[in-house]
């Protein structure tokens, strides 16, 4: 009896043990490729909390060149705050830590019209 009951308590904990996922992008504002006016804001919203000390994300116009911005890391999102950006194409890429302690990086693109 000893030698049956084991595996099923085995199983039944690893099916409610809590799943270890990475720290994934929910959404973000502007959207990914969608076509704007200058926002005064830029708004990441991620899966689970972050790690603010390794979580980041950087602004980036076609070319390249990083676009300086006010940044923030606080809860699940990380926040942009951009000085008037003109028409164009823009790149945000991120990395976060998140309390799994595994690194997730990505990008999303956006067009800021006249």
């Amino acid at each position: 009896m000893k030698n049956i009951l084991l595996p099923i308590v085995l199983a039944a904990t690893a099916m409610t043990a809590p799943a270890w996922a990475h720290a994934k992008l929910k959404s973000s504002d502007p959207a990914d490729n969608a076509s704007v006016k200058s926002p005064g804001l830029i708004r990441l919203v991620f899966s689970e909390k972050l790690e603010p000390a390794f979580s980041g994300a950087v602004l980036s116009d076609a070319t390249g060149k990083k676009i300086p911005v006010s940044a923030s890391v606080g809860g699940a999102t990380i926040t942009l705050i951009p000085i008037a950006l003109r028409p164009g194409a823009y790149k945000v890429s991120w990395h976060t830590v998140g309390h799994d302690t595994h690194r997730v990086s990505g990008d999303f693109s956006f067009k800021v019209v006249p």
